[in-house]
C-alpha cells in the first residue's frame, strides 16, 4: 500500500495521508444507485460510511467539495485496503478518516450529520441500528439502501422511532434498488413490539410511499413485484394455503398501488 497509518479495531481509528505519486486525481464517476444517494447529502454536512467496500461514495463527496469531513468504515479490513488504494487514486495527497470496526461502533454519538449504509440487506440494516439505538438516534440523517427485506427494514424503523423522510427508486443495470432517506423522531415513546403478522403485512412491503414519491421507474417496479408474486402463486398451486394467502394479499396490495399511478 502507498500509505501508512494507524489502524486497529474496534472503533479506534487513525488518518492517514495518500501519497499515490501519478497525481492523476481523476472525478469518480457513481453508479445510478450510489449516484441518487450523493444526491440526498447537503453541502456542508458531514458523513460516515458504513460498510464502505470501496469507499466510493465517501470519496466521491470528498472530492465534489460537498462533504467537508469522510468517514471510511467497515467490519472487513480487505475491504478497507480496497477503499485505501481508491484513496490513493482520487484524492493523492489527501487525508482520509478510515476505521476498523463493527457498524456504529466506530462512531461517537453524533459525531457526523449522516450515517449511509448501502448494499446491505435489511435484516441486517436494522440489526446495527438496534445494536444501541439511543447511539443510532443521535445522528441527524440517515441514507440506506437495503438489498432485500425492505418491508422487515421499514416495519422496524417505524416501531422505533425512526420516519423514513422519502423513498427513492432508481436502476442499475437489471435492479430497480430502492433509498430510503430516514431520520429520528424527536418525540418517540417505544411500545410493545407488534407481532411478526403485523410485520408480514403487504402495507410495510408496499406502502403508499411507493406513490407519493413515485418517479419513472415506479411502475416498472410494480409490475416486476407483482410479476414475481403470481409466478409464486402459480408454483403454489393448491397446497401452502397459509403462503398462497399472503401472496393473494401482496398481489391485491400492488394492484391497488397500480391503480393510484
Amino acid at each position: 500500500m502507498n500509505s501508512t497509518f494507524m489502524w486497529s479495531s474496534f472503533g479506534n481509528f487513525g488518518s492517514y495521508s495518500c501519497e499515490h505519486s501519478c497525481g492523476c486525481g481523476g472525478f469518480m464517476k457513481l453508479s445510478d444507485r450510489l449516484q441518487a444517494m450523493a444526491e440526498e447529502v447537503s453541502f456542508g454536512e458531514t458523513l460516515a460510511d458504513i460498510g464502505t467496500d470501496h469507499g466510493y461514495l465517501p470519496i466521491y463527496l470528498k472530492q465534489i467539495g460537498k462533504c467537508p469531513h469522510v468517514i471510511l468504515s467497515d467490519i472487513s479490513r480487505g475491504s478497507l485496503e480496497k477503499a485505501l488504494k481508491d484513496c490513493n487514486l482520487y484524492r493523492p495527497g489527501e487525508k482520509f478518516d478510515i476505521r476498523e470496526g463493527d457498524g456504529l461502533k466506530v462512531l461517537k454519538s453524533g459525531e457526523v450529520d449522516v450515517i449511509s449504509i448501502a448494499g446491505m440487506g435489511g435484516i441486517l440494516i436494522s440489526s446495527i441500528l438496534e445494536d444501541d439505538i439511543s447511539h443510532s438516534r443521535s445522528f441527524k440523517k440517515f441514507i440506506l439502501q437495503p438489498r432485500n427485506n425492505l418491508g422487515h427494514l421499514r416495519f422496524w424503523l417505524h416501531n422505533n422511532g425512526f420516519s423514513i423522510e422519502k423513498e427513492i427508486i432508481v436502476k442499475e443495470g437489471k435492479f430497480l434498488p430502492s433509498i430510503f432517506i430516514v431520520t429520528p423522531l424527536i418525540d418517540f415513546k417505544k411500545e410493545p413490539t407488534k407481532c411478526a403478522e403485523e410485520e408480514k403485512s403487504p402495507l410495510w412491503e408496499y406502502p403508499d410511499t411507493l406513490i407519493s414519491n413515485k418517479n419513472e421507474y415506479t411502475q416498472e417496479y410494480l409490475l416486476r413485484e407483482l410479476s414475481k408474486h403470481r409466478a409464486i402463486k402459480e408454483k403454489l398451486g393448491y397446497g401452502n394455503l397459509s403462503r398462497k394467502h399472503d401472496v393473494d394479499e401482496n398481489i391485491a396490495r400492488i394492484e391497488t398501488l397500480m391503480g393510484e399511478l
